[in-house]
């Protein structure tokens, strides 16, 4: 070192100067020889000695300044020293420097001597850092190297990486070392870790490319999605970055927006490793270095097949019936529109025929839903076999059909088809090992002579379907001006229904909705029935679209709303804990101007909680007047009441206007929950709904549930409610309350 070598120069040169006064003295003293011979012979031992002190007091004396200055210098560097140094003795410091005080967050070297590791070191890491200790000074190693945690004065925390040995300290043994604050180092390792844990578990993929666009890395999920390994990738030029044909030019303008943006996100397509397209959603980010120059990209990117599925399938059902595939009512007005407006410009006809399956409730209602769709489902596909490529055929709902024929040469050609779909649905067909026979009637209006758009059309094709209905069934029934039995038999209905408020003839049978998770009832649905004194009990899809159209179903619903608020409070008051109680309402009613009311006037004249009502709107519905929706749907939350949407998939309200409307939860429509756990379109669509729902804080309900496996498949797809006929069908409220009041079940699968 500099000043050890300037110590001994110094030291060197005092003892040549102290030589140099010595020869001085001797040619002195041989000048005066001639007279001080006589004396010099009597003094010249003691004068000898007196000499030889001089050298060597001066040659001393010059040496302790030397060390003295070196000592001084040694200590100062060791004091400003930018890494902490200490001595450690019988467990105590001994000796630190500023360094070693700054670290441990100490005013002063001299606060430190004294203080105990015990009170330096953090409680995990002390035993680690006491038998390094002793290692050392048991000479088991001569020098050690670890990291641990010290305790700061302030009481935080520091990882510290130390280096010592064994010293001989004012002599005792001692250790003695160099400590570092590698605490940023410790959390970048952290940080770096945690980085490498997500780039390597995440399901997105993720490549990193350089300025070049030359791929540098990749994750597992790229070669998950991709199909290329990390060996076939690196080092080739990333197609999602470059592309290729029409791709290519977005890409190039993807890489300008990059250059001033830093980020950019979209869709694109890719090709697998198989040769197969996917759709995928990348989002991709630069690296600058401190020049501001692009070093690297790093994309990231999902597989959206299963997604941009989900979305197709959606679109599809809005306009197709998810049942049979046909066309649904919405589908068929749109292109019976279409239709219509290309015949008038080719002056040709149409012929509408609408078809009923007659006595299909009886199967309903003594098989099941189930087999009940099984029939629907083959029915259509005898229609099908029927047609010829430009026909239209259309499931309107329930057991009623359409098909649109194209361009009939005559009313002849219409009875034929018509002919040929009786003599189809008139065979024996085989459900569920069981023949079924069922027969259609069907009613037929022409374009342009019955009517010049769709509605009336349809609508007059409805009244000579019932015209053949009246004649016996199982034939079909042209539309004809003076046709009115329809419109008779619609009085007949809408005056019994009339009466059947006034008579009390309706009636609430109740479904219960049960935990997923639990077992425990969690909700009630009321459903309402027609105790006809003639024809028995009605179910709702015999009367409810007709009290719709004609407005009776404003009235209907509010009786429901008041005797389902009176039978949850009387439940309530007897101390059954069932939930909350549903209560459906409908498009008309929705739309009524005295909704607010009604129900307020229904809960205040039972003493119901608001809490405990749950108001079900279709999805359509609510889509018919979005905004006019949002609002209602807001003063009915104030009010205090649950809101759901019923049927939810069927209709077409987009996630940007669903996260407008205050609700509560979603009810997932039977259509999709009767194909799970085999088709895989409907899982998809389920669990995105059940998705969807968790992200926007929703319940989801099940509806229709009819087997244990989709019990079981929803329950683990985190859907919370579930009803169908699996857990009771519905009943009236004694026999509801007898089956389930008290009843817990182990769980709904």
């Amino acid at each position: 070192m500099e000043w050890s070598s300037r110590m001994q120069s110094n030291v060197s040169r005092n003892r040549h100067l102290a030589a140099l006064s010595l020869g001085i003295c001797l040619g002195l003293l041989v000048l005066a020889a001639p007279y001080v011979a006589a004396w010099l012979r009597y003094t010249t031992a003691p004068i000898l000695v007196l000499l030889i002190w001089f050298v060597m007091t001066a040659d001393r004396a010059q040496s302790d300044v030397a060390l003295r200055e070196s000592e001084k210098k040694f200590r100062n560097f060791f004091e400003q020293s930018l890494v902490g140094l200490y001595v450690i003795q019988d467990g105590r410091v001994a000796y630190a420097n500023n360094k070693t005080a700054q670290l441990l967050s100490y005013d002063g070297p001299d606060e430190l001597i004294g203080v105990p590791l015990e009170k330096l070191t953090a409680p995990e890491d002390l035993p680690k850092l006491l038998e390094n200790h002793r290692k050392r000074l048991d000479g088991e190693v001569t020098s050690i190297r670890y990291t641990y945690r010290a305790l700061r004065r302030d009481g935080q925390r520091v990882w510290v990486d130390v280096q010592g040995s064994a010293c001989i300290y004012e002599g005792r043994p001692a250790v003695m070392g160099v400590a570092l604050d590698v605490t940023r180092q410790v959390a970048f390792e952290h940080q770096s870790r945690l980085a490498n844990r997500v780039f390597d578990s995440t399901s997105e993929g993720i490549v990193i490319t350089d300025a070049e666009c030359r791929i540098e890395a990749v994750n597992p999920a790229f070669t998950r999605i991709t199909g290329y390994g990390a060996e076939e990738a690196v080092g080739k030029l990333s197609r999602m970055m470059t592309g290729q044909g029409a791709q290519a030019k977005i890409n190039r303008d993807m890489l300008a927006h990059l250059a001033s943006d830093d980020h950019w996100q979209g869709e694109m397509r890719d090709r697998r490793k198989n040769g197969e397209w996917y759709p995928a959603w990348l989002s991709i980010s630069t690296v600058r270095d401190a020049d501001r120059n692009i070093t690297n990209y790093v994309g990231v990117f999902t597989d959206n097949t299963r997604r941009k599925q989900a979305e197709s399938r959606l679109q599809f059902l809005a306009s197709h019936d998810s049942l049979t595939g046909m066309i649904n009512r919405s589908g068929l007005m749109a292109k019976f529109s279409e239709e219509i407006h290309r015949a008038a410009l080719d002056n040709r006809q149409l012929a509408l025929l609408f078809i009923d399956l007659d006595r299909f409730k009886t199967v309903n209602d003594t098989l099941g839903h189930l087999a009940g769709d099984q029939l629907l489902v083959a029915a259509a596909e005898r229609m099908r076999q029927q047609l010829k490529g430009s026909d239209v055929a259309a499931r309107l709902g329930g057991d009623e059909f359409t098909v649109l024929l194209n361009d009939p040469q005559s009313s002849g050609a219409a009875a034929k088809l018509a002919e040929r779909l009786i003599a189809a649905m008139g065979q024996p067909f085989m459900i569920g090992g069981q023949e079924m026979f069922v027969t259609a009637s069907i009613g037929v209006a022409c374009y342009p002579a019955d009517g010049t758009d769709a509605p009336t059309l349809l609508k007059n094709a409805d009244v000579a379907m019932y015209r053949a209905k009246q004649r016996g069934r199982n034939t079909f029934q042209f539309f004809t001006s003076d046709m009115n039995t329809l419109a008779f038999e619609q009085l007949l209905l809408e005056n019994s229904l009339r009466r059947a408020i006034e008579r009390s003839e309706f009636e609430l049978h109740y479904q219960p909705q049960l935990s997923t998770a639990t077992g425990q009832l969690a909700g009630i649905e009321a459903l309402i029935r027609w105790r006809h004194p003639e024809l028995g009990l009605v179910l709702p899809g015999t009367f409810i679209t007709m009290a719709e159209q004609n407005g009776l179903i404003v009235p209907i619903g509010a009786w429901v709303l008041q005797e389902a608020c009176r039978q949850g409070k009387a439940w309530h008051d007897a101390g059954w804990e069932f939930g909350h109680i549903a209560v459906n309402l409908s498009a008309r009613q929705f739309a009524s101007d005295d909704l607010l009311d009604t129900i307020r006037a229904a809960l205040d004249k039972s003493g119901l909680p608001p809490s405990m009502l749950e108001l079900e709107i279709t999805e359509s519905t609510i889509m018919q007047s979005p905004q006019e929706a949002i609002s209602l749907l807001g003063k009915l939350r104030d009010m205090g009441v649950a809101l759901s949407i019923d049927d939810f998939g069927t209709g077409y309200s987009s996630l940007a206007s669903l996260k407008q409307y205050p609700l509560d939860s979603l009810k997932i429509d039977r259509s999709f929950v009767k194909g799970t756990p085999d088709d895989a379109d409907d899982v998809a669509i389920t669990e995105a709904i059940i998705a969807i729902a968790r992200k926007m804080g929703l319940k989801v309900v099940a509806e229709g549930v009819e087997t244990t496996e989709q019990a079981e498949f929803l329950r683990a797809a985190g859907c919370d409610l579930a009803q169908g006929f699996l857990f009771g069908r519905p009943a009236s409220a004694s026999d509801l309350e007898r089956q389930w009041r008290g009843v817990r079940l182990a769980s709904v699968a």
